[in-house]
């Protein structure tokens, strides 16, 4: 979506907000996650022809590591604002089933290697109500996920060592879905999109399912899963990296409302 559309669809919106008569409301989560991460890696010089990828599990990354996030929901008349950031950072050792090459360093195929890779990410999305379904609240918005990714990989056995590092923000198209079942309160967001900028790729689906009960009456206990699959393929200096992974995995927060 050009970004002119965008920015003229947001203020409509935001005008249409300030016409509400419904006083607005906010909702903050602190949340602590397990998240597991898969796919595989390649890093190369920007020219090869051949590139061959390694698997997450391959480099010794193949557990769960906690993760700490949170989100705010801000709601007005028939509209929500929510931000949401998590950061999860992953170490292990493992074996290398492709060549990489960055900055001048190279590392071989099967050399042994420490792996880390760490990566934040902060997600805004707006969306505004469609017509109630059957008791189900339904909206849709537009939003923006920015994706801090660095991969560090070094050879145990010599001096060679390659860090990458890039921040690649994305535009959202999303949707969440809300309805009460008994004492629990489920939603589910969704939001995702292809892009093609300056030479670089990306492709993010990011979603969640959630359930809230009252806890304690000092706020809501939310028990939540969240997957989010990233597809990017982007230049750092003179190599080319694609990195292709899911990140998913329960979560547990509690949720206030303010």
């Amino acid at each position: 979506m050009p970004m002119r559309t965008v920015l003229a669809t947001t203020i409509l919106a935001f005008s249409a907000l300030l016409g509400a008569c419904s006083a607005p409301t906010a909702k903050a989560m602190p949340f602590l996650g397990s998240i597991g991460l898969d796919g595989s890696l390649s890093i190369a010089d920007a020219t090869s022809t051949a590139v061959s990828s390694s698997q997450f599990d391959e480099l010794g990354i193949d557990d769960n590591e906690a993760s700490l996030g949170g989100i705010v929901r801000f709601g007005l008349g028939g509209a929500e604002l929510s931000v949401a950031g998590m950061s999860v950072d992953y170490a292990g050792s493992g074996t290398t089933r492709g060549e990489f090459e960055f900055g001048g360093q190279t590392i071989g195929t099967d050399v042994d290697v420490d792996t880390k890779v760490d990566l934040q990410m902060a997600r805004g999305l707006f969306t505004w109500d469609l017509i109630p379904v059957a008791g189900v609240d339904l909206g849709i918005g537009i939003g923006a996920t920015v994706i801090d990714l660095q991969f560090d990989l070094r050879d145990q056995g010599g001096a060679s060592s390659i860090t990458t590092d890039q921040v690649i923000p994305i535009p959202l198209i999303g949707a969440r879905a809300s309805w009460t079942w008994g004492p629990v309160d489920l939603r589910a967001d969704l939001g995702g999109l292809v892009v093609d900028y300056d030479g670089d790729e990306a492709t993010v689906i990011d979603g969640e399912l959630s359930a809230a009960v009252e806890f304690l009456g000092v706020g809501d206990l939310v028990v939540g899963y969240r997957l989010t699959s990233i597809d990017a393929v982007y230049e750092d200096e003179s190599s080319k990296v694609d990195a292709d992974f899911d990140l998913e995995g329960y979560y547990f927060g509690l949720q206030f409302g303010f």
